[in-house]
């Protein structure tokens, strides 16, 4: 790279301005993280490794449109409910030609991979891990010119038996072990993992994530489906500084693969984050980041809501900010100054930007500003959908979700707002949610964040 691109810090609303109180009251405030290159970045290199689930569930044939139309011509499919949700349940054995004419999950993850290889060069390094109940290292760091090399070790991956389990975490490792191999000043590491099921040991995982991030490895997570643990990979990634994503269907895979790697490559600053260090009285309740993806980042505790807080946003592109909305709980105060907290960013343990918030404390303050108040509604709603999905109680999870659809409803997400009403009603009809739609509204909520 060229040059060496700059980290900004701004904060929102400006000036701060808070009412004179007697009591403590809440403030919210918005920073943008923000990295500009000061010249001509380039495209950068990559050091990537894939964690691909290998397990049967992923070599199941896919049948398209035209050939499922034939299955019921046959009389071998027919309709049943799921989770009340309306699904297509074989009744028969899949002829012949038509199972060779499927394409499986596998099948379109070794598409993907084709076209990622067409793109690396020399400066590139290409792992490939695979796992059911076991893992196994099919590509180990390979420089992204051997095409021929690379080539026929993907050719290996429908012929592998390893299994039916989904053993995550010894996939993981094995991926992090070849990024720590191959690692360079120049070059971007990810880890993307895409499974479809649940694996054995969630904490494990959720511990390599927790390493990952302390190392400054971004881990992007891809669910596939309705049966896998979406807390779980969307914990591994907001942990680690990676993006989440959900896809309904395998021919998606290598899109979103694709769309990965040049994620990767414009990474201007790595490892990028932030700590918050509130002043004496000020607790920190809460940061979420509102752009570009909704997410809770940090809700500290206890003595640990006056401590330092640090959260990690991954990988920073040049001109693509990242904006957290902060909540504090500031004391009361007397008209005059009031020190809030300190901000601090750094890239790959390197600091290189800081900020203070400061408010004026005042009689007559006014008003939340208009992108402040549109942060605070959206992360509302997320930290409903989030104790809706979580409640273990049928009555208290139906009403958590239809408050989550009156959010959505006032963000002007109707679309949105429909889904949590129809899930809140199967939640009182059935006792309980349908997976997949929970699934589908665990991400289109953090897909919010574009929106802001």
């Amino acid at each position: 790279m060229d040059s060496m691109p700059t980290l900004t810090l701004s904060t929102s609303p400006g000036p701060l301005i808070l009412e004179a109180r007697c009591e403590p009251q809440v403030c919210y405030v918005l920073l943008t993280v923000r990295a500009a290159a000061t010249g001509d970045a380039g495209v950068r290199p990559v050091n990537w490794a894939l964690v691909a689930d290998a397990s049967r569930s992923m070599r199941i044939p896919i049948v398209d449109e035209t050939q499922f139309r034939s299955l019921l011509r046959n009389g071998s499919a027919q309709e049943t409910l799921v989770d009340g949700v309306p699904v297509w349940q074989l009744s028969g054995s899949v002829p012949q030609e038509v199972r060779k004419a499927a394409s499986s999950a596998l099948d379109h993850v070794v598409h993907a991979l084709h076209t990622v290889v067409e793109r690396l060069d020399r400066n590139d390094r290409l792992s490939l891990v695979v796992f059911a109940d076991h893992a196994l290292l099919l590509i180990p760091g390979m420089v992204g010119s051997d095409r021929v090399t690379l080539v026929r070790a993907i050719e290996r991956l429908p012929g592998l038996d390893l299994g039916d389990g989904t053993n995550l975490a010894d996939g993981i490792a094995l991926a992090l072990n070849q990024i720590r191999a191959n690692r360079d000043a120049r070059r971007a590491n990810r880890v993307l993992l895409l499974t479809d099921g649940f694996t054995r040991d969630p904490a494990a995982c959720l511990t390599l994530a927790d390493q990952a991030a302390d190392e400054h490895i971004a881990i992007t997570t891809i669910g596939l489906g309705g049966e896998f643990q979406d807390d779980l990979l969307t914990g591994i990634a907001d942990r680690s500084g990676g993006n989440a994503l959900f896809l309904k269907r395998a021919s998606a895979i290598p899109r979103a693969i694709s769309a990965e790697l040049e994620s990767a490559r414009a990474a201007a600053l790595p490892g990028v984050d932030i700590a918050i260090a509130p002043m004496r009285g000020v607790m920190l309740r809460r940061v979420t980041r509102t752009r570009p993806v909704l997410a809770i980042l940090a809700e500290p505790t206890g003595t640990g809501a006056s401590d330092v807080v640090s959260v990690l946003l991954g990988d920073l592109p040049a001109g693509s900010p990242v904006t957290l909305l902060l909540e504090f709980l500031v004391p009361a105060a007397n008209p005059g100054p009031l020190w809030i907290a300190g901000v601090a960013a750094r890239s790959a343990g390197v600091r290189l930007a800081e900020a203070d918030i400061r408010a004026t404390i005042a009689h007559g303050a006014p008003p939340l500003s208009d992108d402040v108040r549109a942060a605070a509604a959206r992360a509302m709603a997320a930290r409903l959908m989030r104790r809706a999905i979580a409640a273990s109680d049928s009555i208290e999870a139906a009403r958590l979700m239809r408050a989550a659809a009156a959010r959505f409803d006032e963000l002007g997400e109707p679309a949105l707002a429909a889904a949590a009403r129809e899930q809140a009603a199967t939640i009182e009809r059935n006792g309980r949610a349908a997976s997949i739609v929970t699934r589908e509204l665990i991400y289109a909520t953090r897909r919010l964040g574009d929106a802001s």
